[in-house]
């Protein structure tokens, strides 16, 4: 598919052709025009053999739109006026979103009483890069009988697509979503004194409705949008501009690449097809183009994405995308690093948050007439997520702030900032920590929390509801059994009974529980779309002991945690993976918190390249799932807190890895002492020493009193390069 915006070039070289007719001889258009094929009456045949003018010209070439007119037409153009510029050969509807008028009123106006120098002196002006338009030159040419507004403004908008716009139904049709008049409003207000001020007043409004756009991309969206040929998602993705497969510089300032200036955005090289979903996105899919982790650099919805209809990859296709925003800003909150994928919650926030895209978001909104704020919360906070990782990186903590995120509100609550940032692994003060534990422990002690941990043994009746004995009489000598209420209907009750609240319920270690045994037939209940509350398909059943209906709210939030050291994520119940959304939380070695320099007698022990070492070195030697992650490190200030660590966390933490392999533990700490190898086998030991293998090697942990662990250069040994 070729650029969609290919026939403004050829309009603006025409125009200017035009242009240079005028500082010469004016009758030399109307001689052009009698040379031009035009398939059928010819401009001279309705005007006449004289004064042919530019916007009558214009205006009737426009009108030669048929699939038997189109291509002839234009490329006779073409010919007579040398015009190099090339245009597309394919369909009309593709390439061809300009106003085209009807065969019926191709005549721009009823020649009577009038002199062709008033428009010529106005396509004079309006020809320009920057236009200069003699206002009363604008309000005489609408006095001219068969010249209206629209047609008027259509004209301008040939002439020059990229400073006018049409004032028209197609333009208006969308005028209530973009805080416009109505058009009968606009044509009235234009016809009076003044009129051409009132214009380039409303120029202005519809080009802040579309920051940093050309008026011919305005046209396009908006056609589309009246035509129903498009219609705005709320699906979000995220491109970067430092993609894969171009050397790694930034494709959007790269002068031979520019793509703001084209209907594509450039998704890398061949690998890419595998690397990122680039199939996905559909017609009406929004866009949302960033560099690097701080920088916001347009918006733009999918028009036609190539990929998806070649079925794989192709150095010819592109996503192509019609711009509804072009502006760069600084972005207060940082996104993903992922060259293409969907867009996360970070990112959609990023964006979400900035003036300069807030008409944006605005227009999506009216367009969609859905509540973008709703959507980052939801998309942030997903009904359904299990956080997962190695041990240590922060998965419990992680729920803590969102329960409280949730149910506080993310644009309603003083912790919405602490709880953002420490969710990007920055760190917070110790009173920050505290304050939102506890508004976790109030909003706990309030019912509008609940927490549970699976276990080998946690069964339906523990989490749902079952029948429990319970000592009776006097003396407790009798047994009666009673119906008990589980965790999980408890709170999804509460909920129930008060649906302008939300409440959560924390699942720890998930997957360490018999899921199909727990949540038996309710495991369809949580689904998003079978919620109580869901307009898709509400869905409540009978439940075994009490025989009552039960649904689960959409007002309850379930966060899991899961670690990955002790199962990966792969072989988990199929009925749950489909029915949560997956969040891994990995290590960070980098993490505020962790200190960089722990000094002791000059010697300096930086804790983050520890970590990152030690992590890469397990990675190899066993897998990303079994990394130790950084909430290890976070308490350590000095030496005698990392020997600690070290001694009474880490080493353990490895033996259970490696299963007392402490040859591996030792490559991991990269031999820096800790582990001590110890001498050979003394054969003496043993009367029979054939079962002896002499060249065992035995290792033994230091001694807690053992000066090693309290000198630095055993710590710097971990990230140094090399063995020793």
């Amino acid at each position: 598919m070729k650029e969609i915006y290919s026939w403004v070039t050829w309009f603006r070289e025409l125009a200017r052709k035009i242009e240079e007719i005028e500082k010469g001889e004016k009758a030399d258009l109307t001689e052009k025009a009698n040379k031009v094929d035009w398939r059928g009456k010819s401009l001279v045949d309705i005007y006449g053999d004289e004064d042919i003018d530019p916007f009558s010209f214009f205006y009737f070439l426009a009108s030669k739109n048929t699939s038997n007119q189109l291509k002839p037409v234009y490329d006779s153009v073409s010919q007579v006026f040398e015009i190099k510029s090339p245009l597309p050969d394919m369909g009309i509807y593709d390439y061809y979103i300009f106003p085209t008028p009807r065969s019926q009123y191709n005549n721009f106006y009823n020649k009577k009483d009038f002199e062709p120098d008033l428009l010529w002196n106005l396509f004079s002006g309006a020809v320009k890069n920057d236009p200069e338009i003699d206002p009363d030159d604008f309000e005489n040419a609408l006095k001219i009988n068969g010249v209206g507004v629209p047609r008027l403004t259509q004209t301008l908008f040939l002439i020059n697509p990229e400073y006018f716009l049409c004032v028209d139904d197609t333009t208006f049709h969308s005028a209530e979503a973009l805080g416009l008049p109505a058009l009968s409003d606009i044509e009235n207000q234009i016809r009076q004194a003044g009129g051409y001020e009132k214009y380039e007043f409303l120029l202005k409004k519809l080009k802040e409705a579309f920051p940093g756009c050309y008026p011919y991309e305005i046209n396009m969206f908006l056609y589309l949008q009246k035509s129903e040929k498009i219609k705005v998602s709320n699906n979000f993705f995220q491109v970067s501009t430092m993609v894969d497969g171009h050397e790694g510089d930034d494709y959007w300032d790269n002068i031979d690449c520019n793509f703001k200036d084209n209907n594509w955005i450039y998704t890398g090289g061949e690998g890419n097809i595998r690397k990122y979903p680039l199939r996905d996105p559909r017609k009406g899919d929004i866009i949302l183009v960033r560099t690097r982790r701080y920088m916001g650099r347009a918006i733009g919805i999918v028009y036609e994405n190539e990929y998806e209809r070649s079925g794989g990859w192709d150095k010819n296709s592109r996503i192509h995308v019609l711009w509804i925003n072009k502006q760069k800003e600084q972005l207060s909150e940082q996104t993903t690093m992922a060259g293409f994928q969907k867009a996360g919650p970070g990112t959609y926030s990023a964006f979400l948050k900035m003036e300069s895209y807030k008409t944006s978001f605005d227009l999506i909104e009216r367009l969609t007439g859905n509540s973008l704020e709703n959507d980052v919360d939801a998309m942030e906070y997903p009904l359904n997520q299990i956080l997962y990782g190695p041990p240590g990186t922060g998965k419990t903590w992680n729920t803590v702030n969102r329960a409280v995120a949730i149910i506080d509100g993310k644009y309603g609550n003083d912790l919405k900032e602490e709880i953002c940032k420490i969710n990007k692994g920055e760190s917070l003060a110790d009173f920050e920590r505290d304050k939102i534990k506890e508004r976790f422990d109030k909003l706990k002690k309030y019912g509008r929390i609940a927490m549970v941990t699976f276990h080998q043994n946690f069964t339906y009746e523990d989490f749902i509801e079952g029948i429990r004995p319970v000592l009776a009489g006097d003396e407790g000598k009798h047994v009666e059994y009673e119906l008990h209420k589980g965790v999980f209907r408890e709170i999804a009750d509460l909920a129930r009974e008060n649906r302008d609240q939300n409440y959560v319920l924390i699942i720890d270690e998930i997957n360490r529980g018999n899921i199909a045994k727990i949540f038996a037939e309710l495991i369809t209940l949580i689904e998003p779309s079978k919620r109580i509350g869901s307009k898709k398909d509400e869905t409540t059943v009978t439940l075994p002991y009490s025989k009552k209906k039960f649904g689960v709210p959409n007002n309850l939030y379930i966060i899991g945690t899961m670690n990955t050291a002790d199962r990966s994520i792969a072989p988990l119940d199929t009925a749950l993976r489909r029915r949560f959304e997956f969040i891994e939380m990995m290590p960070k070695p980098y993490h505020d918190s962790i200190s960089k320099n722990i000094e002791v007698g000059g010697e300096v022990v930086n804790c983050q390249e520890l970590l990152a070492a030690m992590n890469k070195r397990i990675y190899f030697l066993f897998d990303r799932e079994h990394q130790i992650g950084h909430t290890y490190l976070l308490d350590v200030k000095d030496l005698e807190s990392l020997a600690a660590t070290f001694k009474n966390k880490i080493i353990p933490l490895l033996q259970e890895y490696f299963y007392d392999n402490w040859e591996k533990i030792d490559l991991v700490l990269n031999c820096n002492g800790f582990i001590d190898p110890q001498p050979s086998i003394d054969s003496n030991l043993f009367k029979n020493s054939e079962l002896i293998d002499e060249e065992r090697k035995i290792y033994e942990l230091l001694p807690d009193n053992d000066g090693k662990w309290k000198d630095p250069k055993s710590y710097k040994k971990i990230y140094q390069k090399g063995q020793d």
